[in-house]
């Protein structure tokens, strides 16, 4: 008994679908994880995007531009006279992977120096 193989077909433009062969199968697992791929990174630039502009609310809203400069002068970064300048090179700062742990590094502490501002004998101690 011989085996033909099996194709199927979309009626439109008549490409086969599904053969029987292995290099088809391969083919398609190649193409289905192409496409997943694919879709994966629209997703990271997608919540890439969200991520940004959520740090650019925060920055924008919850920071006044002196709060700005000292995170700026712990990056080492020139500083500006505009705030929304301020805000963009901090964003473009903490976005790239390369400072993550720098970018943490700065949160740990300015996350310290509020602890102690709000302490009730050390926030005497405490110029920033």
């Amino acid at each position: 008994m011989t085996t033909t193989p099996c194709e199927l077909y979309i009626v439109e433009d008549s490409t086969p679908l599904l053969t029987s062969s292995a290099s088809s199968y391969d083919s398609m697992i190649e193409s289905l994880n192409d496409e997943m791929n694919t879709a994966l990174d629209l997703e990271f630039i997608e919540c890439s995007n969200d991520m940004v502009s959520a740090m650019m609310y925060d920055y924008e809203s919850n920071y006044t531009i002196k709060q700005l400069k000292h995170i700026i002068g712990y990056y080492g970064i020139k500083s500006k006279t505009k705030k929304s300048d301020i805000v963009q090179d901090i964003i473009l700062f903490e976005t790239n992977p390369i400072n993550t742990e720098t970018v943490l590094r700065r949160k740990q502490l300015f996350c310290y120096i509020d602890v102690l501002k709000n302490d009730g004998y050390l926030k005497d101690y405490i110029i920033i």
